[in-house]
Formats: structure tokens, sequence, C-alpha cells
């Protein structure tokens, strides 16, 4: 532009001039016919086109010395504050919980050509394993995968695949859970398939993916069906769950039926293929949650089921199992403080011989500090050794345990834990000699546990 102006300059002011004083000049000429007149105002006019050019190159050359203009700046934008490394851990956990329970959000986008995936893998090492108390050393447990394909609208879908490492050290295969389902609204969901019997807190807010917990592992009682537990943490059926929003809380409520579970060599089995004795689980759960006031972050409720369980030995036996219990959670940025509590009340079906009664507990408390969490757990398991339910299962034993351990988030993706811990079995190594338990020298033992969790 600059260049276009200095090659243009002098005709621009000839040519103002022509168009403004010139023709005066030769209407002067044509009215008087004195030459040396002319001559001088043609001088003068020539004088002022040089003078109006020297003053367009002294621009120009202003012009050009000047830096060229920079593009305005935005206005500053105040930074976000950058959480510590517990909080930004803490946001990621609750993260995933959401991502399990409300795929919803996800859903209503009407993509039906995204797969989204995650996943979480850990690999543990101590003088016990932390799932199988009878084996020692590094293990690989756990690559579980986590979908949750778009089907658009309101559908819903979540499926967890899960490669698990056995007490063997075989590698199986899993699909934890599949499930399909419609949110009619935030206050009614209903999904079909296999999926985490909804019972107390522990077993639907913290999954196969052991990141997601800050403990080294769940309490034993409340471990998976192939980890130990002696609860069906799996049901395959129908899941009818919602929240009722109100001023400062919540209600929560679950409602399900499945097929009932069976006991096959000594561990609790869901029945995914399909239920050959005709029974059923069924039952519910109630909570309130408070979202302000004092009592943010306090979560507490009930729930009950009932099944008739059967078994593969023989001879056969068919237990109705009545179990009931209780939870209180309270979660903020500092706390997490966890308790639930269970009592069975199982009848013998076939072998007649009564009623049953057991109780099974525990307490957990961490403390968020900026760099890690501390924890302490107590549990205890008080199992009738005459109820078939029980004395069915491999890990169906009393015991009780404690716990102490914590967890550094190393960054928003892995975790390290440690925990150390002091079991006791009160019943099954001298009750039930010809078990599988009794491959253990001793009733106790001292556990120290490291692990280290991912999530991607």
């Amino acid at each position: 532009m600059i260049r276009s102006i200095r090659r243009n300059g002098r005709a621009i002011c000839l040519g103002a001039l022509l168009a403004a004083g010139v023709p005066s000049v030769i209407w002067a000429a044509e009215a008087t016919p004195d030459t040396a007149t002319l001559h001088k105002e043609l001088e003068q006019s020539i004088k002022m086109i040089d003078a109006l050019a020297a003053r367009v190159k002294e621009l120009e050359s202003k012009l050009a010395s000047m830096p060229a203009a920079a593009p305005a700046a935005p206005p500053p934008v105040a930074a976000a504050p950058v959480p510590a490394p517990a909080d930004a851990a803490r946001l990621q956990a609750v993260e995933q919980q959401i991502n399990q329970i409300e795929t919803a959000n996800a859903s209503r986008q009407g993509d039906d050509t995204g797969l989204p995936v995650h996943g979480f893998a850990d690999v543990d090492i101590g003088n016990h394993n932390p799932f199988h108390a009878y084996e020692k050393g590094a293990s690989l447990n756990n690559l579980d995968l986590y979908l949750t394909p778009k089907l658009g609208g309101k559908w819903l879908s979540l499926f967890e695949l899960n490669f698990e490492v056995d007490y063997q050290g075989n590698v199986g295969v899993d699909i934890e859970r599949g499930q399909l389902g419609y949110q009619f609204s935030d206050a009614a969901t209903v999904w079909v398939g296999r999926f985490h019997t909804p019972y107390g807190y522990v077993n639907t807010a913290l999954h196969h993916g052991v990141w997601l917990n800050d403990s080294l592992r769940r309490p034993a009682f409340l471990m998976f069906e192939d980890q130990g537990g002696v609860l069906p943490a799996h049901t395959v059926g129908a899941w009818l769950t919602g929240a009722d929003r109100g001023d400062g809380g919540k209600v929560l409520y679950d409602v399900f039926a499945g097929n009932g579970q069976q006991i096959i060599d000594g561990l609790i089995d869901m029945r995914s293929g399909g239920n050959d004795h005709g029974k059923l689980i069924y039952g519910g759960r109630l909570g309130y949650q408070w979202t302000a006031g004092p009592a943010e972050g306090l979560l507490v409720g009930a729930n009950a089921f009932e099944s008739r369980i059967e078994d593969n030995q023989i001879p056969e036996d068919l237990t109705e199992v009545r179990v009931a219990g209780a939870y209180a959670v309270y979660d903020t940025d500092t706390w997490e403080v966890l308790s639930e509590a269970y009592l069975f009340d199982n009848v013998d079906v076939y072998q007649s011989e009564g009623t049953h009664r057991s109780n099974a507990y525990f307490v957990q408390a961490g403390y968020r500090l900026p760099s890690f969490i501390p924890y302490a757990r107590y549990e205890r398991a008080h199992l009738d050794q005459t109820d078939q339910y029980f004395a069915q299962q491999m890990t169906g034993f009393s015991y009780y345990r404690t716990a102490a351990g914590f967890r550094r988030d190393l960054n928003p993706k892995v975790a390290i834990k440690f925990e150390v811990a002091n079991t006791h079995y009160t019943d099954r190594a001298l009750a039930n000699p010809n078990l599988f338990f009794a491959r253990l020298p001793v009733t106790s033992f001292n556990e120290f546990l490291a692990q280290l969790a991912i999530r991607f």
C-alpha cells in the first residue's frame, strides 16, 4: 500500500489541482490576452504542485517508518484454579462414578457412531494376594474395559468386560455388567441385563476398576463372588432406579428382580445363561442424600433382598436367603467415611434345619490430604456354619480384620496404594478341616500389600 501511495502521490496532487485550480486558470486565459499574467499564474500553480508533492513524500516517509500495528489483544481471562492432587483425583473418581450410573448425558447426543471406551488395570504385590489370601508375590489382577455405546435418544447401554486372573493363575474373561436401559427421566431409569445387585453402597459405587476405591480393596465379605465375597454381587434381570430431587437433598430408590443364584463348586454363580431351578432374587434399596446445608455429603439408606439359592452338592440343598442391611456414607472433599451392616435370616428349605442368623459389618474412615489419603478399616463377619448357604461357600467363614493404609495419586490417572492388615479366621479352619481353606497353616496372619492402579 505504501508503495502504491509513493507511485501515485504526485499524480493525485496534480489531479486534485487540475480539478480545482487549473480550469480557472484556463478560463482566465480565455478571458484576457495578457500572456505575462497567465505565465505568472502557471508558475505559481507549478510551485503549489511541487509543495504538495513534497508534503506527500514527507507523509509517506513517516508512514513507512511506523511499526506495523499489532492486533488488539483480547481482554485478559482469569486463570482457572488448579486443583490440588487429591482434589483432582477425587474429581476424576466422581467422574468415573457418574459415567457408570448416569450414561444418559452421552446417549442424548444422538451420535450412534461412537463407542466410548474407558478402562482400569492394577498390579499387586505382597506377602498375600489381596483378593486370594492364600497366594502371595506379584499378581496381575484385572484389565477392566468399560464401554458405553451411544444408542441415541433416551436409550442407554453399559458393558464392562473384565480380564482377570483367578486364584489358580488362570486368565478368564467375563462380562461383569451388560446393561441396556431406557431413561424416562431423572426419576426413573429401567435397566435389563446383568448388573451389580443394588444393596449397600460399595457394591454399586465401586466396581471392578480398583482405581476408583480409595482403599486398596473392599471388605472381604463384600468382594465379588469369585474373589471370596459371600453375597450375590451380580444379578441378571431387571432394575428400576432413580432419584427424586428436592431442596437440599434427594431420595434415591432401587427395585430389582432376576435369576436366583446358585452355589457351584464353592462359589456363587449368578446364572447369566438362565435359571434352571425357577427361583428369583428380588429386593430394593431406599436412601437419602444431602446435597446442601451442614449435612452435605451425607448419604444414609437401607436395603433388603430375598432369594432361594441352591447348591450343586450331594445331597442338594436349597436355602431361602433373606438379607436386610443399612448403610451410611459421608463423602466430602476432606472426609470419606463408609459403613455397612447386614443381617441374615436364612431358612434351610430341603434339610429342614430351621432358621440361621448371621451378621456382617464394616466401618472405614479416610482423610483426604493434599498429597495422599490415609485410611483405616475394621470389618467383621459372624456366619453360622450350620447354615448351608455359608457352609457350601469356599470363603463362607467367620472372621475379623483390622487394616490401615494410604493412597497417593501420582497423576490424575495413576494411583499407588499400600495397606497393612491383620486377619483372624474364627471357625472355618477348625470346624471344617477337609475344606479348601484348610491349606492355610494358621487361622490368623498379617498382610503387607502394595498396588499400582490406573485408569484410561
